[in-house]
């Protein structure tokens, strides 16, 4: 994992130099203790990375002399993780190892046994810092990217979104009749949904079968919803994406 690697939004990148946030620029030089002339990485969350050398002018720090780096860290698979919202350090938890795990987007959702509703006042503060961890994650994993955080969904609008249609779609439910085992994906585009700690309503199950979800268990353990997304999450990787042997998702 490179120590010197920093986050740099695409519209701060230009004809070869990156301007650093202040915020960056403070944990460059005062935390890491960089200085002019070091060489550091950089990335801009859309897939690109550099590496530069650190120039200072005043009180602002500039990367200079940019080369585009071609590795970046990303997952064949194109991952979906929704997951109900749980308690704050939990649901937090979540999103970065599903960060470095690779995926794409994350969606919270509020189900009805969900027992910890964001006030409408505090969404977009929520949705910041949420926002800063899965940057953080990607930062630390070597990503190049960084998944993109919906804003938090009923179940109700949840179940009928049609940017979810075409991709395979897995709804995890504790008391499933059917393991899940998967011999084979059909699409790149995979979508996973996690439920609350209280569990499923038995008409959300009901809704998400009959829009296309396939319903399956994760083994006869009761798993706490941070544990079953990075499980499923894992299980998909090492299956069809870049954790184990080569599949048929990757060869393609």
């Amino acid at each position: 994992m490179p120590r010197r690697r920093f986050f740099v939004p695409p519209e701060n990148i230009q004809r070869g130099t990156a301007r650093l946030a202040p915020d960056q620029a403070h944990h460059m030089c005062d935390v890491l203790k960089v200085r002019a002339g070091d060489s550091v990485e950089i990335f801009d969350g859309k897939g690109y990375g550099y590496r530069g050398i650190v120039e200072v002018r005043g009180p602002q720090v500039f990367i200079v002399s940019l080369e585009r780096i071609e590795r970046g860290g990303e997952s064949p698979l194109d991952l979906v993780l929704v997951l109900a919202l749980t308690k704050a350090d939990r649901f937090e938890w979540a999103l970065q190892k599903a960060t470095e795990l690779g995926v794409r987007e994350v969606v919270p959702l509020a189900t009805r046994y969900c027992d910890v509703p964001i006030p409408a006042t505090r969404v977009g503060s929520r949705m910041e810092r949420w926002r800063r961890i899965v940057r953080e994650a990607s930062k630390q994993c070597g990503r190049f990217s960084v998944p993109k955080i919906g804003s938090p969904l009923r179940f109700e609008e949840f179940v009928e979104e049609p940017a979810f249609k075409d991709a395979i779609r897995f709804l995890f439910h504790e008391k499933a009749s059917n393991l899940w085992n998967l011999e084979r994906l059909t699409s790149h585009r995979v979508v996973i949904c996690i439920g609350p700690e209280g569990g499923w309503d038995p008409r959300e199950i009901e809704a998400s079968e009959e829009a296309g979800y396939q319903i399956f268990s994760l083994g006869p353990r009761v798993l706490r919803a941070e544990t079953a997304a990075v499980t499923a999450l894992a299980i998909l990787q090492y299956r069809f994406g870049d954790l184990g042997p080569k599949s048929s998702a990757n060869d393609e």
